[in-house]
């Protein structure tokens, strides 16, 4: 937990926290992203085959950001979704300069211990061989992802 967490009354990230209870819960979405990702993450995506995937996203630390949005493929990291908070904005400002509805919504989730599970494609696009993931994600012409993560954390688990 940062300091501006504390200042700002932020419950402590269960990410944070080691939780090992998340559900996941599978959210569909129309606005199609492209999960980043570097070299690191090459071989991961490679190991894959072409074609539809599940990715579930995962609150983690990413270098100075405190709270990045991993992407992953049966339990292996593939990459990052893209957010407007960077190392400055997530250690000093922590929401002063601008919000990202992206880090924000999967910030209500993780306390909830809810990991989200889209719908993606692997596959190859550009350069000769390059493997790319787009998911699903929620937000553009769906409700805001505020009411979206109220609606999955009130479900009922069970349903």
């Amino acid at each position: 937990m940062t300091i501006w967490d504390r200042f700002l009354g932020r419950p402590e990230s269960l990410a944070q926290r080691n939780r090992h209870d998340y559900r996941t819960v599978d959210i569909s979405g129309t606005w199609t992203r492209t999960i980043s990702g570097s070299p690191a993450y090459e071989d991961a995506i490679n190991a894959l085959s072409l074609g539809p995937v599940q990715v579930t996203l995962h609150l983690q630390q990413r270098g100075e950001d405190t709270r990045a949005v991993a992407a992953y493929v049966s339990e292996q990291q593939v990459g990052w979704i893209a957010t407007q908070r960077g190392p400055i904005e997530s250690r000093l400002a922590s929401g002063f300069l601008w919000r990202d509805a992206s880090v924000d919504w999967m910030t209500r989730l993780d306390a909830a211990g809810i990991r989200p599970r889209l719908q993606g494609l692997l596959r190859i696009a550009g350069d000769p061989g390059r493997r790319l993931i787009n998911i699903d994600f929620p937000g553009r012409n769906e409700p805001r992802l505020s009411a979206i993560a109220k609606q999955l954390i009130n479900a009922n688990p069970a349903s």
